[in-house]
Protein backbone atom coordinates (compact mmCIF):
# COMPACT_ATOMS: atom_id res chain seq x y z
CA UNK A 1 0.00 0.00 0.00
CA UNK A 2 2.99 2.43 0.48
CA UNK A 3 4.47 2.07 -2.38
CA UNK A 4 0.55 2.63 -4.47
CA UNK A 5 0.69 5.67 -2.27
CA UNK A 6 4.14 6.80 -3.30
CA UNK A 7 3.77 6.12 -6.73
CA UNK A 8 0.33 8.44 -6.83
CA UNK A 9 2.52 11.23 -5.71
CA UNK A 10 5.41 10.85 -8.44
CA UNK A 11 3.93 13.45 -10.51
CA UNK A 12 3.26 16.10 -7.78
CA UNK A 13 -0.50 15.84 -8.08
CA UNK A 14 -2.98 18.61 -6.80
CA UNK A 15 -5.52 15.11 -5.67
CA UNK A 16 -5.22 11.97 -4.48
CA UNK A 17 -7.42 9.72 -4.58
CA UNK A 18 -7.03 6.54 -2.32
CA UNK A 19 -9.52 4.07 -1.95
CA UNK A 20 -9.41 1.61 1.08
CA UNK A 21 -6.15 2.53 1.61
CA UNK A 22 -6.17 0.65 5.09
CA UNK A 23 -7.82 -2.88 4.32
CA UNK A 24 -5.71 -5.67 5.82
CA UNK A 25 -3.28 -3.50 7.12
CA UNK A 26 -1.92 -4.12 10.88
CA UNK A 27 -2.23 -1.43 13.25
CA UNK A 28 1.20 -0.20 13.58
CA UNK A 29 1.32 0.50 9.18
CA UNK A 30 -2.18 1.87 9.62
CA UNK A 31 -0.51 4.23 12.10
CA UNK A 32 2.05 4.99 9.55
CA UNK A 33 0.51 5.40 6.66
CA UNK A 34 -1.87 8.01 8.50
CA UNK A 35 0.76 9.83 9.57
CA UNK A 36 2.24 10.04 6.06
CA UNK A 37 -0.86 10.64 4.61
CA UNK A 38 -1.62 13.93 7.06
CA UNK A 39 2.90 15.01 5.92
CA UNK A 40 1.50 15.10 2.25
CA UNK A 41 -1.65 16.90 3.30
CA UNK A 42 0.36 19.39 5.53
CA UNK A 43 3.51 19.90 3.98
CA UNK A 44 2.59 19.64 0.12
CA UNK A 45 -1.34 20.75 0.26
CA UNK A 46 -2.14 17.95 -1.46
CA UNK A 47 -5.85 17.27 -1.33
CA UNK A 48 -6.39 13.35 -0.27
CA UNK A 49 -9.77 12.01 -1.06
CA UNK A 50 -10.44 9.33 0.94
CA UNK A 51 -12.92 6.22 0.68
CA UNK A 52 -13.43 3.98 3.36
CA UNK A 53 -15.51 2.04 6.14
CA UNK A 54 -13.04 2.62 9.00
CA UNK A 55 -14.67 5.54 10.97
CA UNK A 56 -11.34 5.24 13.04
CA UNK A 57 -9.33 6.55 9.67
CA UNK A 58 -12.30 9.38 9.10
CA UNK A 59 -11.57 10.42 12.70
CA UNK A 60 -8.00 10.57 12.38
CA UNK A 61 -7.33 12.25 8.55
CA UNK A 62 -10.80 13.93 7.66
CA UNK A 63 -11.81 17.43 8.38
CA UNK A 64 -14.89 17.07 5.69
CA UNK A 65 -17.47 14.03 5.20
CA UNK A 66 -19.61 14.09 2.46
CA UNK A 67 -21.61 10.28 2.96
CA UNK A 68 -23.37 9.32 -0.37
CA UNK A 69 -26.26 6.79 -0.29
CA UNK A 70 -27.57 5.24 -3.89
CA UNK A 71 -25.55 7.64 -5.57
CA UNK A 72 -27.01 10.87 -3.49
CA UNK A 73 -24.80 12.62 -1.41
CA UNK A 74 -26.82 12.85 2.05
CA UNK A 75 -24.25 14.61 4.48
CA UNK A 76 -21.09 17.69 3.35
CA UNK A 77 -19.55 18.97 6.22
CA UNK A 78 -17.84 18.87 8.91
CA UNK A 79 -17.51 15.94 11.10
CA UNK A 80 -18.43 17.22 14.60
CA UNK A 81 -21.64 18.13 12.30
CA UNK A 82 -22.38 14.97 11.18
CA UNK A 83 -22.22 13.22 15.25
CA UNK A 84 -24.20 16.19 16.14
CA UNK A 85 -26.84 15.47 13.57
CA UNK A 86 -26.93 11.93 14.18
CA UNK A 87 -30.15 11.37 16.20
CA UNK A 88 -30.65 7.68 18.07
CA UNK A 89 -29.14 4.46 17.14
CA UNK A 90 -30.76 1.09 15.65
CA UNK A 91 -30.24 -1.94 15.08
CA UNK A 92 -30.80 -3.63 11.63
CA UNK A 93 -30.67 -7.39 11.00
CA UNK A 94 -27.72 -7.87 13.65
CA UNK A 95 -26.03 -4.88 12.29
CA UNK A 96 -25.59 -1.44 13.88
CA UNK A 97 -26.91 1.07 11.91
CA UNK A 98 -26.93 5.45 12.22
CA UNK A 99 -30.41 6.86 11.83
CA UNK A 100 -29.80 10.59 10.23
Amino acid sequence: MRADIVAALLHDPEVVFLDEPMIGLDIVVKNRIRQFIRQINQERGITVILTTRDLDDVEKLCRRVILIDQAKIIFDGQLNALRNSLSTETVVSGRFCWRL
